[in-house]
């Protein structure tokens, strides 16, 4: 998972250089709403999560990449697979910029993101989690064909859980009902 490319973003792994974009992200109320407390990430988190990231990325062949949009070259969030702590899931993962919000953005890069996990990783399963209010973060997951199986605590928080499969005998299906998507 070094480089995906969709028709509007670049993501990539991410690099030192990210630092600055990511606590930015990280230091937005309106970003972090859904995530967690306003206070939870701080620029010291930012750079604990970045070096978390690129360590991930490089031990399991997936993990979180930025987000580059392509016309204007600018970091507008990240997107990837992540396998939290104590779970065996692995779970798709999406932050955007508020100025990145209702573009279509985070369902493009999910889709690729699980293209790859499907049709690369050939994993089975993925999942993914939303704040029961953040019916944006809701919306995407559906979009992305994604069933709604209930609710379970994430970071200290109870979150809806969304489950997407796929079959070894069907990789295909996934692909063409990902494919049958359109960019919002």
């Amino acid at each position: 998972m070094k480089l995906l490319v969709t028709p509007r973003l670049l993501m990539r792994p991410f690099a030192e250089s990210d630092l600055g974009d990511l606590s930015a992200l990280f230091a937005d109320p309106a970003v972090m709403q859904y995530i967690g407390p306003p206070d939870s990430l701080t620029p010291v988190d930012a750079d604990d999560s970045l070096h978390e990231m690129m360590a991930d990325l490089e031990a399991n062949g997936y993990g979180m990449l930025a987000l580059i949009e392509r016309r204007e070259k600018r970091f507008i969030g990240r997107c990837g697979l992540t396998k939290r702590e104590g779970s065996d899931e692995i779970e798709l993962d999406f932050i955007l910029s508020n100025h990145a919000w209702g573009k279509g953005y985070a369902t493009e890069a999910a889709k690729e993101v699980l293209r790859y996990a499907f049709n690369v990783l050939k994993l089975k399963r993925v999942v993914g989690l939303a704040h029961p209010n953040n019916r944006a973060a809701q919306r995407v997951l559906e979009k992305l064909g994604m069933k709604h199986t209930g609710r379970r605590q994430s970071g200290g928080m109870e979150v809806l859980k969304f489950v997407i499969e796929n079959t070894i005998s069907k990789p295909l299906s996934v692909t063409s009902r990902l494919s049958s998507l359109a960019y919002l």
